[in-house]
Order: C-alpha cells, then structure tokens, then sequence
C-alpha cells in the first residue's frame, strides 16, 4: 500500500510539473502573442495613411493643375470679351480651390495618422522585443488620444498623459476622459479597436476564460472587432510579406514576429476569444461587429449597432436580445430590456470620427 501511495503521489507531481510548464509555456505566448496582431494593426494603419498622403497629394496636384488652366481662360476670355467663358472658368477655379483646401486638411490629417501609427509602432515593437519583461496582465496599448486623459492603477497610482505619449494597459487600469477628449485603444490581439468619447470612463477588467472583458462605467464608446476570418488572413498576409523581405535583408524583430507568429500558429483557439462590454445592468457579446455604447447613471445603457450583431443581456431579468446593424436597444436603470429597434444612422452624432 505505501509503495502504491509512492508511485501515486509520484505520478501527481509529474503530471503538477507537466501542467505547470504548459501553463507557463502559454503564458509566455500569450506574452507576446497579443502584440503580433497589435504591431500587425498599426501596420496597416501607417501604410493606409502612406497610401492617403499621396492619393491626397495627388488630388492637390490636380487641383493645381485645374486652377492654373482656369485662371488661363479666364485671361483669355476677358480679352476676347467672352462673358460665358469666363464665368464657367472662374467657377471652376473656384471650385478647384476650394477641393484643393479640402485636401490639404485631409492630406494633414493623414500625415498626423502616420506619426501616431509610426509612434506606437516603435513603442509597440520594443515591447515586443523584450515581450518576457511585460506580465501577461496587460490589456491593450493605448495608440492615440486628444485633449485630457488620465489613467487611474489598481494600486491607487494616477497619472495623465502627455503628448504623443503611448501606453500599455494593465488588469485594473481605469481610463477617464474630460471635455473635448478622446482615447483610442488596440486590444483583444488586435481584433478590436476601442474609441472613448468625452466625459467617460472604462475599465480594464479580468478576462474570462473565453472573453475579454471591459466595464463600462459611464459615458460613450465606439467598438470595433474585426471578424475573425479578416483577422487571420490580416496576419497571414504580413507574415507572408515579413519573410518575402527576409529573404533579402536581415531584420532582427521581424525574424523574432515570424518566429513567435510560428510557434501558435494552430492555436486558433486564441484568436476566438470574445470581447465583452459589461455596465451596471448589462452585458454585451461581441465577435465581429462596430457598435456604440451609451452608459448613463439616470438613464441605463443603450447599444446602437452600426455594422454586425451584438448579443444585450440584462442582468436582472435574465433575458437576451440580439442587436443586428441599423438597430437599438437598451436596459434602463431598473434593469428592464428593451427590444430592438430601427434607427436612422445618418442622424447619429458621429463623434467618433472627429
């Protein structure tokens, strides 16, 4: 009997000590697996702006173009006395100059994208190189903000940031926005892009084992979560790209993200997570979608739906509904859940995009 308690209690610690190096093999993973798809995002997002810098140029380049030859016609018509002529020329450079000033705006805009993008992409990328030193807790990386935004830490520690600043976010972090602010996070591996309008607050919480999670606490918040299928072929596509380029040039970091992408490539499983909105009275299922939330201590929450379906629950009655595109609905403050409705999406506030 002693011998057989020996080989049991032996074959207990073998399979603790097997388990706890899987677990911690995972672990280390998952360290750095949540930034591949990050890295990847910004990518994506410093080459779309690349891309509209110089269609913008392009456009400006025309526009040039249409004015100097209006302006011509202009010279010529008064000299000839032609009165139509020079009237629809004058028209058109007016017209070209005002497409002109439109897209020097947006050739700017574009231009402060890339340096946002390239900024959290350096940051990201040394993060990614020394992944091993950053705990698995973290949550997401804050890309991009505007105006006041602070950060409160489990721990008590409360800090605001600065400019052009860039900043991972940890199990407990609490974000807070003031008036005419913004924040903009990367989470769920990438999947999802999160946008925190004025006057909010949200808080990274502790996954579940299928689900990452957010509380809502008040405010408005736009939600992005790339379907699965986008997302994989997202990271196919540049990991593709990435050995293309090391065939011919060395690049230390990009063989360290071909490396890690290899290494849980089968394991899909991590890509299906979920994400999950929680309030007060609701919760919020999401795989693939872009949806606002609207969290008031007076009136409840609201989910508006813009692109896919989310899943409303509500707390106290047990009861969910499915919330596709073009519709709303909403749990009030007595937990009471409504059922959906169509909206006109043109009349919605797109605060988001500003």
């Amino acid at each position: 009997m002693d011998g057989l308690n020996m080989r049991t209690k032996a074959l207990i610690i073998f399979l603790l000590i097997s388990c706890g190096i899987s677990f911690a093999q995972d672990a280390d993973a998952q360290k750095s697996n949540w930034l591949l798809g990050v890295i990847f995002k910004l990518e994506t997002m410093r080459d779309k702006a690349m891309s509209d810098i110089r269609k913008y140029e392009g456009d400006i380049q025309r526009c040039d173009n249409t004015i100097v030859k209006s302006d011509n016609i202009v010279r010529i018509a008064q000299q000839k006395g032609n009165v139509q002529a020079e009237k629809i020329a004058r028209e058109a450079s007016i017209k070209a100059q005002e497409a002109k000033k439109k897209n020097i705006e947006l050739e700017k805009s574009a231009e402060l994208n890339k340096k946002r993008a390239e900024i959290a992409l350096a940051y990201v990328k040394n993060a990614f190189s020394d992944a091993l030193s950053h705990p698995q807790k973290i949550k997401s990386v804050m890309i991009n903000y505007s105006g006041r935004v602070s950060i409160q830490k489990q721990n008590g520690e409360h800090f605001t940031f600065e400019k052009n600043q860039i900043g991972l976010l940890e199990k407990g972090d609490e974000i807070a926005t003031y008036e005419n602010s913004s924040a903009e996070l990367q989470f769920l591996d990438g999947r999802g892009n999160l946008k925190v309008g004025e006057y909010s607050r949200v808080k990274m919480e502790e996954d579940d084992p299928d689900a990452q999670v957010m509380n809502m606490i008040q405010g408005k918040v736009n939600i992005s979560v790339e379907k699965l299928e986008n997302y994989q072929r997202m990271m196919e596509e540049k990991i593709k790209a990435y050995k293309e380029d090391l065939k011919t040039v060395k690049d230390e970091t990009k063989q360290k993200i071909v490396d890690e992408y290899e290494s849980i490539e089968n394991a899909v499983a991590r890509f299906r997570r979920k994400f999950e909105v929680r309030t007060s009275g609701a919760i919020c299922v999401v795989r693939g979608t872009q949806f606002l939330v609207y969290e008031d201590d007076m009136k409840g929450t609201e989910v508006v739906v813009l692109e896919g379906g989310v899943e409303l629950k509500s707390k106290n009655e047990n009861r969910t509904v499915v919330v596709n595109e073009g519709y709303r609905a909403a749990v009030a403050k007595d937990g009471k859940l409504s059922e959906p409705e169509k909206i006109d999406s043109s009349n919605l506030e797109r605060w988001w995009e500003k």
